[in-house]
């Protein structure tokens, strides 16, 4: 299979490094003393790149200046990354963008301009400009590119041809040197014989101009998906009000889907770390009733949680991390069913979201013949005794019991069923011995006991 190489270069790479909102702001992003990326608005004052910093503030004084930032311009690649990992497992971050190879992709994705309108308005949607151009090599895409042109595979070799030398990226003094022979485009210099042509340029220059060509290939160093997701936000002006965070944080849940979604798995806890404008840090654990991976469900929790603090001041900087992991199952749907069974879940983790872990309980069987003591709440790692068979047990029971006196007939009480008899509790220093009943009172069963020591009865429940 012939390999075909998707380049794609992103021209406001360093002003979206910077985690602002540059399409309303006149900034640019400089190096060396020099622009290196102006945004729109600071383009339509007059600011370029390559300008000295003091001629773009004479031309824009309420132009601001960031310095270029290497490092979060690489992490951003890596994001992308990521982002393209979803169209094929061959991807390498290079030359400031990213290096596809998706020859293999077209059973999946279709053909070449099918990936193409697909990344396309992908990138449209994340209001990002992106530049794409195919080629045999990398370094035939880079010449497309660099020529502003898109040529399908079957156009290749003629629009190589065309192509002048001052597309290739070969150094200035070579390129002088091979206009001084009589080249002007790749048609030119290919139509000479290879080994005339390798004794005339240097070693580096001839393979450069062989892999531009498709006579050669270049190794690639191939992205590889981390095991764990980690995202981060930056902000120039600190987001004082929950409001402002609605968009930061459904764009990296969004990225955390697309992430889970590519390794089949889901999660059971996320972790946002927020960053202060005072330089302190604070962490918010979100936790799920069962593992997740769709974006609306890691939103839901995340937002629910986050308003139920108080931001007492700007935030500069917000992390999403997950880093448990579990394989994620299809939904159980039934062809009779009218809902999800998730939506119930999704119920309790919000439900946690906005009241508190210690809101949400489960109650549980204890192994204790004493029927108040028999239930509570669920707590960690606690689960429901297994207990023998027992006699009917009311599911409201009446807390404290209350006094009916010497005599149950006397209180309007008829004996139906039982006794049972429960003596227990020596070991906690609260004993009972007591004979159940089931009685009839007022159209109602009730549940009595009457206290062995104390020969008094008293209404223990109610039977519904």
């Amino acid at each position: 299979m012939t390999p075909l190489y998707m380049q794609l270069d992103f021209p406001e790479l360093p002003l979206e490094a910077l985690g602002v909102d540059y399409q309303d702001l006149k900034i640019a992003v400089y190096a060396q003393n020099l622009v290196v990326k102006a945004s729109p608005k600071a383009t339509a004052s007059g600011v370029l790149p390559g300008m000295t910093l003091q001629l773009a503030l004479t031309l824009c004084p309420e132009l601001k200046t960031l310095p270029a930032a290497p490092n979060k311009q690489r992490r951003l690649l890596y994001q992308l990354a990521h982002w393209a990992y979803q169209y094929s497992h061959q991807v390498a971050i290079r030359n400031q963008g990213l290096c596809i190879e998706i020859a293999r992709s077209e059973r999946l994705f279709g053909d070449p301009n099918s990936i193409q309108t697909q990344l396309r308005q992908a990138c449209q949607s994340a209001a990002r400009p992106v530049r794409m151009a195919f080629g045999n090599t990398p370094e035939m895409a880079d010449v497309f590119l660099k020529q502003g042109i898109c040529p399908e595979p079957h156009a290749f070799a003629d629009t190589l041809k065309q192509s002048p030398l001052s597309a290739t990226p070969i150094p200035m003094a070579q390129l002088k040197r091979l206009t001084n022979m009589g080249f002007r485009t790749l048609g030119d210099y290919l139509q000479m014989p290879s080994r005339s042509r390798q004794k005339r340029i240097p070693e580096s220059t001839y393979r450069l101009l062989e892999a531009i060509s498709g006579r050669s290939q270049t190794l690639l160093q191939w992205f590889a998906p981390a095991p764990n997701f980690q995202q981060s936000l930056e902000f120039l002006r600190g987001l004082e009000t929950h409001d402002m965070l609605r968009f930061p944080m459904h764009r990296l849940v969004q990225d955390a889907e697309r992430w889970l979604r590519q390794r089949q798995t889901a999660t059971d806890r996320i972790q946002w770390h927020l960053a202060f404008e005072r330089g302190h840090h604070e962490t918010l654990a979100v936790r799920f009733n069962q593992p997740q991976w769709q974006a609306d469900a890691l939103f839901d929790s995340s937002w629910l949680s986050l308003c139920g603090r108080t931001l007492k001041e700007p935030i500069t900087g917000l992390t999403l991390q997950i880093q448990e992991l579990v394989s994620a199952t299809p939904d159980r749907r039934d062809l009779f069913l009218k809902h999800n069974d998730s939506d119930r879940h999704r119920l309790l983790d919000r439900l946690r979201a906005r009241l508190g872990e210690q809101a949400i309980t489960t109650p549980c069987r204890l192994p204790d013949p004493r029927p108040e003591k028999a239930n509570c709440c669920n707590e960690e790692g606690q689960h429901s005794a297994v207990l023998p068979a027992l006699p009917p047990r009311p599911i409201w029971l009446v807390e404290p019991p209350c006094l009916i006196g010497t005599s149950p007939e006397a209180s309007g009480h008829r004996l139906l069923q039982g006794p049972e008899r429960i003596e227990s509790g020596w070991w906690d220093a609260q004993p009972v011995c007591r004979k159940y009943w089931v009685s009839w009172y007022q159209e109602r069963f009730a549940w009595i006991y009457q206290d062995q020591h104390l020969k008094s009865w008293w209404l223990a429940g109610w039977f519904t």
